[in-house]
């Protein structure tokens, strides 16, 4: 006879509440844990030129700020541009909303010519026509803001040069916690691979973003979209988001295309061929340079965009998928935990073991 399996209902309750308190924990603590989090991205991505400057002869405290000026000198001067575009076109406003109108009217006579309905047009007029003006202001308003907000001026990069500076305190913990060599190869093991996992990750991401940026730039100014290169910036960081930020990105520059062009064949061509791009970006550009890099399934990015949108906001829909990736390597590393991994990865199976190779050296730089 078959012995019958009995689901395990203490340890069941246990996992879930262990993953309820995580959640409530991230939440409750998201002032600290967003700088935080986008300082420990920050701090891969700036750690290869402090080491550089540190092998030719510079202080650390001098190499930590002479990155973190030259990094916090470009993000500043990109969302410089992006706010005195976004300034540009807002004197643009009074236009836009005058061709709404036409359109309004245009669609309201088309109803009644043809479907013999008489709408009451001039109140769905006054409501959109009148409402569009606080939306696109408060839309202005707050976008100007964003880089404030995900960087939190000041948060951000104290965490990223004490990041920088004490790189070396994992190596040294992993050393002083497991003593027996097995052990700590083992950690060290789990640190390298999380170690190259965000630095692949980071540079797939920085090469998706300059690709998009360029494709759709190129079909913006053949177009004769204005400020084509603000849209083709915007799109490129607004697909750091999955599935939700391009949409967003081609509704806005579509439905700026329609209202601001004498006809429909620019709109109807810009949305053609940024969904041709979008297409191409997403089944040949992501997979090659982000999606090898987590190697988690497209399911779990989409929930995990989910969640991270409800957790952290924004911020939350671009770090929760390199977090995931982290919870991946760990219950892959994780014998008794390791089965868990098969729901994440992207092919079904838990990868194979590496031999780490040099893990004590390298995760002591990084």
């Amino acid at each position: 006879m078959d012995k019958k399996i009995k689901p395990n209902i203490p340890a069941y309750f246990y996992w879930s509440a262990t993953i309820a308190l995580m959640i409530v924990f991230l939440i409750v603590g998201r002032s600290i844990l967003v700088p935080l989090a986008w300082a420990i991205l920050f701090s891969f991505l700036l750690v290869p030129l402090v080491i550089f400057l540190e092998k030719h002869g510079w202080k650390r405290p001098l190499a930590i700020l002479t990155s973190l000026v030259i990094f916090l000198i470009i993000i500043g001067a990109l969302f410089y541009f992006l706010g005195s575009q976004v300034v540009a076109i807002s004197s643009e406003l009074p236009s836009i909303t005058g061709k709404l109108s036409v359109y309004i009217n245009d669609a309201k006579d088309f109803i009644e010519a043809h479907l013999n309905i008489i709408p009451q047009g001039s109140d769905l007029q006054k409501l959109l026509v009148g409402q569009v003006e606080k939306v696109a202001s408060y839309f202005l308003k707050h976008v100007t803001t964003i880089g404030q907000t995900l960087m939190y001026v000041f948060l951000m990069p104290v965490f990223v040069y004490f990041l920088l500076y004490y790189r070396e305190l994992p190596a040294k913990f992993v050393r002083e916690r497991y003593r027996d060599r097995e052990n700590r190869e083992s950690v060290s093991h789990v640190f390298f691979k999380i170690q190259k996992m965000i630095e692949k990750y980071l540079v797939g991401v920085l090469w998706l973003t300059a690709t998009t940026a360029v494709m759709d730039f190129i079909v913006l100014i053949s177009l004769g979209v204005n400020y084509a290169l603000f849209f083709a910036v915007m799109i490129a960081l607004l697909n750091l988001i999955p599935y939700v930020g391009n949409l967003i990105a081609m509704i806005v520059v579509v439905g700026y295309a329609l209202l601001t062009s004498d006809s429909l064949l620019v709109p109807l061509l810009t949305l053609g061929l940024l969904w041709v791009a979008n297409i191409l970006q997403e089944n040949m550009v992501r997979p090659w340079l982000v999606g090898s890099s987590t190697k988690i399934n497209a399911f779990v990015v989409l929930i995990s965009v989910i969640v991270g949108g409800m957790v952290w906001g924004v911020s939350g829909m671009v770090l929760f998928i390199p977090i995931v990736g982290v919870v991946k390597i760990i219950l892959e590393e994780v014998p008794t935990l390791r089965p868990f991994a098969v729901f994440l990865s992207d092919t079904g199976k838990v990868a194979e073991e590496e031999e780490p190779e040099k893990q004590d050296t390298e995760t002591e730089d990084s």
